[in-house]
C-alpha cells in the first residue's frame, strides 16, 4: 500500500488510467475526495461493493437506449422513495432526541443518494453529446447538491443540455451571462434569493420573455403567491418528483427524441 500525505486542494494523479484524486474537504474524522476518471473506469466505495444487491453499471457506447433510461428511471424512483422514508424516520428520531440513531440514518440516506449519483454520473460521462443545434437547454436551480445533480443527470439522458445553480442569485447570474435557456426548473425554498423572488425578477425582464419556468416544491403552491402561466409559473411539479411523469409533462418541443423528422 502506498501512503501519501496531501493537504486540502492537493491532488493525486494516476496517469495510466487518466484519473485524478483531489482532497476537497477535511472534517474531524472524515476526508472528502473528488475523483475525476474516464467513463470506463469504475470508482466505488468499498462498502457498496460488499453489498449483495450492488451491481456496477457498465459503460454504454452511443446514445442511451430506451431500456437504459427505463432502468435508470426505476432506480431513481426507488432511491427517492427510500430517501423520503429515511427523512420521515429522521424527523421522528429528531423529535425523540435520538442523536446516535439520527447519524446512522443520515449515513444511510447519503449512501443511498451517492450510489445513485455515481451511476448517473458514469452513464452521463459515457454518453456522447448530441449536436448542439438539436438539443434544448435547461437550467436546474436547487440548493440540495445531490438532488440537483440527480435531476440534471436524468434530464441529460432525456436529451437536454443541462446547467445547474445552487440558488436564485446564481440562477440570475447565469441568465445574465449565458442568456435565456429553453426551460428553468426552479426550487422555491432557496438561500440568498428564493424562488418567488427569482420568478418575479425574471418576469420583469423582457429579455427573458417566453422562458418556461417550472416550479418544484414539496409545499403548497399557494403560499408563494405566484401566478400560473407566462407571467409566473408555467407548471408546478411536486416533491418527491416522479421523473417519468415529469418527462411526459414536458412540451414535446423540448425533447429532441419527440421531434418529427
Amino acid at each position: 500500500m502506498l501512503v501519501l500525505t496531501r493537504r486540502l486542494g492537493q491532488k493525486i494523479v494516476i496517469p495510466e488510467i487518466q484519473t485524478t484524486v483531489q482532497i476537497v474537504a477535511l472534517k474531524p474524522g472524515v476526508v472528502r475526495l473528488g475523483i475525476e476518471a474516464p467513463g470506463h473506469v469504475g470508482v466505488y466505495r468499498e462498502e457498496l461493493l460488499e453489498r449483495a444487491d450492488f451491481q456496477p453499471m457498465e459503460a454504454h457506447e452511443g446514445t442511451p437506449s430506451d431500456k437504459t433510461v427505463r432502468e435508470l428511471t426505476h432506480l431513481l424512483n426507488n432511491r427517492l422513495n427510500a430517501s423520503t422514508i429515511g427523512l420521515a424516520l429522521l424527523r421522528r428520531q429528531l423529535e425523540l432526541g435520538q442523536t446516535v440513531e439520527m447519524l446512522e440514518t443520515l449515513d444511510k440516506i447519503e449512501s443511498n443518494l451517492s450510489n445513485l449519483q455515481e451511476r448517473v454520473d458514469r452513464l452521463d460521462t459515457a454518453s456522447p453529446s448530441a449536436p448542439r443545434g438539436k438539443r434544448r437547454r435547461a437550467l436546474v436551480v436547487e440548493d440540495d447538491r445531490n438532488e440537483c445533480e440527480l435531476l440534471a443527470g436524468f434530464l441529460r439522458l432525456a436529451g437536454l443540455d443541462v446547467y445547474t445553480a445552487g440558488d436564485g442569485a446564481a440562477a440570475l447570474d447565469y441568465l445574465n451571462l449565458e442568456g435565456k435557456p429553453d426551460v428553468l426548473f426552479l426550487d422555491m425554498i432557496l438561500p440568498r434569493c428564493d424562488g418567488p423572488t427569482t420568478v418575479r425578477t425574471i418576469r420583469r425582464n423582457p429579455a427573458y420573455n417566453g422562458l418556461r419556468i417550472y416550479g418544484v416544491t414539496g409545499g403548497s403552491v399557494e403560499q408563494f403567491g405566484l401566478n400560473e402561466g407566462p407571467s409566473g409559473i408555467d407548471r408546478w411539479f411536486r416533491k418527491p418528483l416522479n421523473p417519468e411523469a415529469m418527462l411526459r409533462e414536458l412540451e414535446p418541443a423540448l425533447l429532441p427524441n419527440s421531434e418529427k423528422a
